[in-house]
This record gives C-alpha cells, sequence and structure tokens, in this order.
C-alpha cells in the first residue's frame, strides 16, 4: 500500500497505482472498491483549497474548512484541520467525532478503521477506543470478519490474516494479501503469481496472475501477460475469463461499475459484459460509491453520475 501523510480520495483518484485507495491517510495499493456498510451520503471536494463535503446532488452539505478530507463511510471521514498535522474523524455534519490523534488513518469498515501510530498500525472502533495495538507494519481494512495485517521480521514482514480479536486466522506466510470478497481473496506466495484462497486458506484459483483485485458481483479484476503486455481483464469465480484482458488498468465493479484504463492512458467505465458504459475521456477516475465517481480531467477533479453527466464540475 502506497503511504503519504495525508492522501485523499479528491486527490488521489486512482493515481495511486494498482494495488483499493485510502484517503486522509494512506493511498490503497489494492484494486478495490469503496467498502461501506451503507452507501456513502456525502463526498469530499475542494473549493479554495479547503475541503469539505458535497451531496448527491452537488450541494455542498459540509463547508469547506479542513486541510484535507477522506471520503465517508460508516458515517465518518478522516480529516486534517491542518496540513501535516494529526488526523481525526468527523461526522456527518462536520462535527469531530473522534480527536485528531493519528499520523494516518483509513476508512471504517465492518465497525474497525487501521491507523497509523509511531510508525505502526493498529485498528480502532468507532468510539475511537484502539481495539487492536498498533503493532503491524500495515494493515488493510477489514472484510468479511478479517483483516490481512503485515507481520515483521527482523527489516521484512509478510502477511497474515487476522480477527476483530487479533488473533491470527491465517498465520503470517504471504507476500501479498487482498481483502477478503464474496468468500475469496487473491494472495501471492513469495516467489510466485497471485492465487485466490477460500477463508480456510485453501487454494480455489491457481496462481497465474502478476495482480489479482477482489471479486464484486462474481467478477474480478487480473493482470496477465499478453501479446500486447500486461494487460487486465475480468475472471469469475471458477477463474475462466469474463471479460478478455484489454485494459491498462482495471478496478473492481462498483454500483455495477467498473472503472477502467485503455491503452491510451484514458479512463472509462465498463459493465458486467465489458462494453463501454461511461466513455474513456478521464484523465483519472475512481470507483463509484453511493451513485457517484470521482473523475479528473487534467489537474482539476470532479463528480459524474452513472449517466456520465457531472455532478460536480471538475475544478
Amino acid at each position: 500500500m502506497y503511504k503519504t501523510a495525508i492522501v485523499l480520495m479528491c486527490m488521489a483518484l486512482l493515481s495511486c497505482g494498482s494495488k483499493t485507495q485510502k484517503v486522509a491517510a494512506k493511498g490503497d495499493n489494492k484494486p478495490g472498491p469503496p467498502q461501506e456498510t451503507r452507501p456513502a451520503a456525502l463526498f469530499p471536494v475542494k473549493v479554495n483549497g479547503k475541503y469539505g463535503y458535497i451531496d448527491k446532488s452537488g450541494n455542498m452539505v459540509v463547508e469547506p474548512t479542513f486541510a484535507a478530507a477522506q471520503r465517508f463511510s460508516d458515517g465518518m471521514a478522516a480529516v486534517q484541520l491542518k496540513v501535516a498535522d494529526k488526523v481525526g474523524y468527523i461526522d456527518e455534519t462536520g462535527k469531530i467525532a473522534i480527536q485528531p490523534q493519528f499520523d494516518l488513518a483509513d476508512p471504517f469498515s465492518e465497525g474497525m478503521a487501521a491507523v497509523m501510530l509511531d510508525h505502526k498500525w493498529g485498528y480502532i472502533s468507532k468510539t475511537g477506543h484502539l481495539a487492536i495495538a498498533a503493532v503491524f507494519g500495515k494493515a488493510e481494512r477489514f472484510s468479511e470478519g478479517m483483516a490481512g495485517v503485515i507481520f515483521t521480521r527482523g527489516t521484512s514482514g509478510v502477511y497474515g490474516y487476522i480477527n476483530p480479536k487479533a488473533g491470527w486466522v491465517m498465520d503470517p506466510k504471504y507476500e501479498g494479501a487482498m481483502p477478503f470478497s464474496e468468500g475469496l481473496a487473491a494472495v501471492r506466495v513469495f516467489g510466485e503469481l497471485y492465487s485466490y484462497i477460500d477463508p480456510t486458506g485453501k487454494v480455489v484459483i491457481p496462481s497465474q496472475y502478476t495482480t489479482a483485485g477482489e471479486f464484486v458481483g462474481g467478477l474480478a479484476p487480473v493482470e496477465v501477460q499478453t501479446t500486447e503486455g500486461m494487460r487486465w481483464g475480468y475472471i469469475n469465480k471458477e477463474g475462466k475469463v469474463a471479460i478478455s484482458a484489454k485494459f491498462t488498468r482495471a478496478y473492481p465493479f462498483s454500483d455495477g461499475l467498473a472503472v477502467v484504463q485503455l491503452p491510451d492512458n484514458k479512463w472509462g467505465f465498463v459493465n458486467a459484459e465489458g462494453t463501454l458504459a461511461i466513455p474513456a475521456k478521464f484523465d483519472k477516475a475512481a470507483s463509484f460509491t453511493g451513485g457517484l465517481a470521482q473523475v479528473g480531467v487534467e489537474d482539476k477533479v470532479g463528480y459524474i453520475d452513472k449517466n456520465g453527466k457531472y455532478v460536480w464540475e471538475p475544478k
């Protein structure tokens, strides 16, 4: 996962690279859709150098007063009050719900959020209580009752999966470990390509992908070698090709659409048949959540609805 002092969804979009995106905290390096218990109702925007939040219609709901701001998840969003300051969380009224005290912080998922304290990652509950001590080198979001974390050994680290009580569900042994989704997770053993395992650790789809993402609606994005070079497509849960590998980047489906990058470097959105539902005309794009998707045109950021119409013009 890429980590920055405070990477905003508004700022980072999908430029973070290939491996879910995190804000007011760190960039997520896994191709993954936002994972809210309930859909996001507010969306971060930047106005005159400050961040606030609009609703789905483009109306300003929380005035732009923050130095940095993350998307909402489970009713809270990570924010910074001042540049390079500590990170806390606000509720949907814009009030501080958890006081700024973290070096970095991720969105909530299944009632927990990964936070960094003194260069180590742990998890807090929605009250701000440190529910799992900050002892990990990296910490992914909780999904289907478990989360991938890096256990550091000397100067290196390996991924394993823990439960919400910090007990090991799978011992650390992976070089890469994505969140579980629809009963499967992409993992990479040292020296091998990505495969998919079930919650017992059994390999269900053999090792064959250079990078792999999460299943949503029975489809997952995977990267493979083609005659044109490395390309992304989608597989079904049997490991069979559902959408041919023709994209230079592809993210999991969210709200019925998936954001993809074409060889000309433009971003658009495809449906489950692999057909472009929203033309590839954006310089950056993020997954749909709550009916809106963040897109970038040159250095400007806006939001579109599922018809491709702007709700918030790039600015």
